[in-house]
C-alpha cells in the first residue's frame, strides 16, 4: 500500500485512490489558461498550511512578487509561509543553457535548504526553453529525475501543450513520470466553456479513469 499526500483538491484525492504516493513525480500537463499553476499551487500550500510538509515553488513563467499576489487572491497566503520558511518560492528566468543550469542548481539547493517534502515547477517547459537541443535535453530531465527519487520529493512538474493536446508519450517527462494529469478546455458549439481533468497514468496505483469536468472559481480548481 503506497503511503499518500493530498493534492488539497478533495475529489482529485478521490481520483487518485487517496491522493499522490509519497515520492510521485508527476507531471501536469495542459494548454494556457487551463488551471495548471493553480493546481499546483495549492498542491504546495496545502502541503505547508494544512500539513506541516515543506515545499518549494519554481516560477519560470512569471516573476515571484507576480506569483504571491496573484495567490493572495485564492487566498493562499504564500509570503506568510516563506517568512516562517515552510516555503521557498524561487523567481527564475531561463534564457540561455548556462541560465538552465543555474536554475537547475538553484532547485537543488532550495530542497535542501527547506528539506523539502513537495516541489512544483512552473513550467518545466520553460526550464528546457534554454537547452539548445534534445540530448541537453534529456540529460537535464534524467539528472532531475534522479534527484528528486533520491531526496523522495513528491513533485509536480508542469508542462505547457496546445489546446487539445493528445500525444501522449511523446515526451521524454512524460516517459519518466510517475504519473500524468491531463488539463483541457474547449468551447462548445453554443460559445461557452467547458474544462476536463483525467488522470492519465499514476504508476504502482490504481486510479480513477473517467474523465472529470472542472471549473475555476475563487477557490482554485474545483472538480465537479
Amino acid at each position: 500500500m503506497h503511503k499518500r499526500v493530498s493534492t488539497g483538491i478533495a475529489k482529485l484525492d478521490q481520483m487518485l485512490g487517496g491522493g499522490l504516493p509519497i515520492g510521485a513525480i508527476v507531471t501536469v500537463i495542459g494548454c494556457p489558461g487551463s488551471g495548471k499553476t493553480l493546481l499546483a499551487a495549492k498542491f504546495i500550500y496545502e502541503g505547508a498550511a494544512t500539513y506541516g510538509e515543506t515545499g518549494v515553488y519554481v516560477c519560470l513563467t512569471e516573476p515571484k512578487d507576480v506569483f504571491i499576489s496573484t495567490m493572495k487572491s485564492y487566498g493562499w497566503d504564500f509570503e506568510e509561509l516563506v517568512d516562517r520558511g515552510f516555503v521557498e518560492v524561487l523567481d527564475l528566468s531561463i534564457g540561455t543553457e548556462l541560465e538552465s543550469q543555474s536554475a537547475f542548481n538553484k532547485i537543488a539547493a532550495a530542497l535542501s535548504k527547506v528539506s523539502a517534502k513537495r516541489l512544483a515547477i512552473d513550467s518545466l517547459t520553460a526550464l528546457n526553453i534554454g537547452l539548445k537541443d534534445d540530448v541537453s535535453r534529456r540529460h537535464l530531465i534524467r539528472i532531475l529525475y534522479r534527484v528528486l527519487k533520491k531526496t523522495n520529493c513528491t513533485s509536480l512538474l508542469i508542462l505547457e501543450t496546445p489546446l487539445n493536446y493528445n500525444s501522449f508519450g511523446s515526451m521524454m517527462e512524460e516517459f519518466i513520470a510517475d504519473g500524468i494529469i491531463h488539463l483541457n478546455q474547449y468551447y462548445n458549439d453554443d460559445g461557452t466553456l467547458t474544462r476536463t481533468l483525467r488522470v492519465f497514468k499514476m504508476r504502482g496505483t490504481s486510479h480513477e479513469i473517467k474523465i472529470r469536468k472542472y471549473i475555476i472559481t475563487d477557490k482554485g480548481v474545483e472538480i465537479l
